[in-house]
């Protein structure tokens, strides 16, 4: 179940499937009583965040339906928000010093009833996939979209740039991940080059996740009132490295203006070739 369009896919098709494909794999996670409580809460607010990715390639095409299949996904995924903040606390303070705290006692897990409700939501978006109104041709449709996502992308760079905030690092941080699921999609569209950008895209935001971790445990730290000095200088000097490691990544990721990307892209798909959907179907029978 590949997150990227097959080579020569019809795009309206190949992001329907991968759409249907995600929703399946974290409902059956969720289900698996299997699979550790908090790791199948995990698969279904990452396909959570995967699809509202998704949805922003063909956005501007979609009218109404994308602020509608866009505000419940949201819901699905708040579902199973609660308790979150705790549990990356007290892991990261026995990572500094091997203490317990507090929210490490209190944290409980997702309810069964969060999780549910979040299922009957997906179950729905399950359901609304094939009436999405996805009138698309060729990456002249989505390039609108794309390029709408990459420029949030630059913006928050160049805030980045100005004032390097935890605020303006963490919108970096939601824009780079819908612009990595982007490149995602359409790393066939040219593998060697866009592989190279999915895999900075990657680092950018596992640097970017750890440094929000950080803030969550320097908020913390800080409003408690015996609190640790030693550790919150420990904390907020992690943190400013991984902004500098950002920082050097995005230099190479963000010097690329959006209308050069979308033209790189056009010129990609192209070359390969257009092929409508029977043609499609044709081709990936078995010989």
């Amino acid at each position: 179940m590949p997150f990227h369009l097959i080579k020569r896919e019809p795009i309206a098709p190949g992001l329907r499937r991968i759409a249907r494909e995600q929703i399946i794999i974290g409902l059956e996670d969720s289900a698996d009583t299997s699979i550790p409580g908090n790791r199948g809460v995990h698969s279904l607010r990452i396909r959570c965040k995967k699809l509202r990715g998704l949805l922003r390639l063909p956005q501007p095409l979609m009218g109404d339906t994308f602020a509608i299949e866009d505000r419940r996904i949201r819901r699905a995924a708040k579902q199973l928000a609660q308790n979150r903040d705790s549990q990356v606390i007290a892991r990261l303070i026995a990572s500094f010093d091997g203490s317990t705290p507090e929210p490490a006692r209190e944290q409980q897990p997702v309810s069964r009833q969060d999780v549910e409700a979040s299922r009957r939501i997906l179950t729905n978006c399950l359901e609304a996939v094939d009436d999405w109104p996805l009138d698309l041709h060729g990456f002249y449709d989505i390039a609108p979209g794309f390029a709408r996502t990459y420029r949030k992308c630059l913006s928050a760079w160049q805030k980045v740039m100005v004032l390097p905030s935890d605020q303006n690092f963490h919108r970096l941080r939601k824009w780079g991940k819908y612009h990595w699921y982007h490149i995602r999609i359409l790393e066939r569209l040219n593998k060697p080059v866009l592989r190279k950008r999915r895999k900075r895209l990657r680092k950018l935001q596992l640097t970017l996740g750890d440094a929000h971790d950080l803030v969550l445990l320097q908020s913390y730290l800080g409003v408690r009132e015996h609190a640790d000095e030693q550790l919150l200088r420990q904390v907020t000097e992690r943190k400013n490295q991984l902004y500098e490691m950002a920082v050097s990544n995005g230099r190479k990721l963000f010097r690329t203006p959006a209308n050069e990307l979308v033209a790189n892209l056009s010129r990609c798909w192209a070359e390969q070739g257009e092929l409508n959907v029977n043609n499609w179907g044709q081709s990936q029978a078995p010989e």
